[in-house]
């Protein structure tokens, strides 16, 4: 391969990179908005509400033996 030719591939392969690039910025744009858009639609109190339920159940679920045994398992292997 002459060095022209390796010159047009990588001027093709930072334009195809740029161009995807700028696609995965505006996709990150539009779902910035579409979040915005859909969190500004739940009330604030609803919101909390279901978070302390959330809280409350996964707290009750990890009091249980079960659970509770099994992520001890987990850190005390994790520590190795």
């Amino acid at each position: 391969m002459s060095l022209r030719s390796l010159s047009r591939q990588i001027e093709t392969c930072q334009q195809d990179l740029e161009l995807q690039r700028r696609s995965a910025v505006s996709l990150l744009v539009q779902q910035r908005a579409q979040a915005l858009t859909q969190s500004r639609k739940i009330p604030l109190p609803v919101a909390m509400g279901v978070a302390f339920a959330g809280g409350f159940v996964l707290q009750r679920f990890f009091n249980t033996p079960t659970p509770h045994t099994l992520m001890n398992w987990y850190l005390t292997l994790r520590a190795f």
